[in-house]
């Protein structure tokens, strides 16, 4: 366009701003003096334009210089890509610029959603890991493990499959051993309870017979003692079944009447002894639960007689009701549990002979009681009293809303 208006610039009387080439600045400079006659020009422009008459330069900003008779006129351009369409290049005037802004755009954009599929792939890994520990945590270790596709990844899963197996071979052997031990106690309880009914059965007959009064007193013993040695066969016996055969027959019941026959119990079995009983109960009345009377029955008897052969001279019974749970707080004042004993009183034949007696109760006893609470979704806390510091056994059971 500056090459077509050149030789009409060059023979035109006077240089007007129609004959320069559209969007270009322009200047006329004397032939003398170099001063500025008129144009368009800039002052950064102007002394640049003024050196391009002696000293002409190539690059991307061209100052093409026409020699007219008196004077000189200046064109300033820039060598860049534009539209040849006027709309165009006003609405894009650097094409060029505009294409580079628009490869970064599609290359953040690119780089965006590769980002967010490789942070997807990165969440399907490890959610195949929460998915593997989550099993193992629940003990649920018949599945398979599925393939990562990082090799890093697939060396740690392959160690989850490991430990899955192991862990699942372990607890196997560990279940076999715990039903064979459960299954040789109960053969061996039932085997010693064929030997307790004869003795028994016989010292009932020497009792009939029998009109010597020692005699008679030492058949009582033996009855005694047969007594006692048949309910704790009976305590072996359903300490000894897993969950599996231990089965309960549920009913609703009234907490206030079970209640009740606890405080009948407990008071009989006191007897003649010189202990207190303090009954505590703030349970409301005709609120129920879902038990097994029988066994819960046992299972509170078991606690609450043990407390009565460790308590000094008050046992306490306190009841109360929160966040729909009863709670059942039996406390003797006795000398408390022992640290080892906290940790393992529930288990099965345990004895703590150091701070208990020797008579073996809470090897037997609490493990029974604690299953059948856990039975009913329930929980046994054993701990000291923080004011008396004799032992004390929580129970909390869910109660039924209606």
């Amino acid at each position: 366009m500056v090459e077509k208006s050149k030789e009409n610039i060059k023979n035109a009387k006077e240089v007007t701003s129609n004959l320069i080439p559209e969007n270009l600045n322009y200047i006329i400079l004397d032939k003398q003096t170099l001063n500025v006659k008129k144009g368009s020009m800039s002052d950064s422009e102007i002394k640049k334009a003024k050196l391009s008459v002696k000293d002409p330069q190539i690059g991307i900003n061209v100052y093409e210089v026409i020699d007219r008779s008196k004077e000189y006129c200046i064109i300033h351009y820039q060598l860049v890509v534009q539209f040849k369409n006027p709309i165009l290049r006003k609405l894009v005037p650097y094409p060029e610029i505009a294409l580079l802004v628009l490869f970064i755009i599609i290359l953040l954009t690119a780089l965006y959603i590769l980002s967010l599929q490789f942070s997807n792939r990165i969440k399907n890994e490890l959610s195949k890991f929460s998915y593997v520990t989550e099993k193992i945590e629940k003990q649920d270790l018949d599945f398979e493990v599925q393939n990562v596709y990082f090799i890093e990844h697939q060396r740690v899963m392959d160690s989850l499959d490991s430990l899955r197996y192991s862990l699942k071979k372990s607890l196997t052997i560990q279940f076999e051993q715990e039903k064979n031990k459960g299954e040789q106690i109960s053969a061996l309880a039932h085997d010693i309870k064929i030997p307790i009914t004869v003795i028994k059965g016989n010292a009932e007959l020497l009792n009939l017979t029998q009109k010597d009064e020692k005699a008679l007193d030492f058949i009582n013993e033996i009855m005694e003692a047969t007594g006692e040695i048949e309910h704790y066969t009976q305590f072996l016996i359903d300490a000894s079944k897993n969950d599996e055969t231990f089965v309960l027959h549920k009913e609703k019941v009234t907490i206030n009447e079970f209640l009740n026959i606890i405080e009948k119990d407990t008071l009989s079995s006191i007897g003649n002894s010189n202990i207190g009983f303090n009954f505590n109960n703030k349970i409301p009345n005709e609120l129920m639960f879902n038990i097994d009377c029988m066994s819960m029955k046992r299972a509170f008897m078991n606690i609450i007689i043990n407390a009565i052969e460790y308590t000094k001279d008050v046992l306490t019974l306190d009841t109360y009701l929160k966040d729909n749970l009863a709670y059942f707080i039996i406390t003797d004042s006795g000398d408390g549990f022992s640290p080892e004993a906290l940790k393992k009183a529930t288990e099965l034949f345990y004895t703590d002979n150091k701070s208990r007696s020797q008579t073996g109760h809470y090897g037997i006893g609490l493990s029974f009681a604690n299953k059948v609470i856990k039975a009913h979704n329930g929980k046994l806390n054993i701990q000291n009293d923080v004011n008396n510091g004799g032992g004390q056994v929580i129970i909390s059971l869910p109660i039924e809303l209606d």
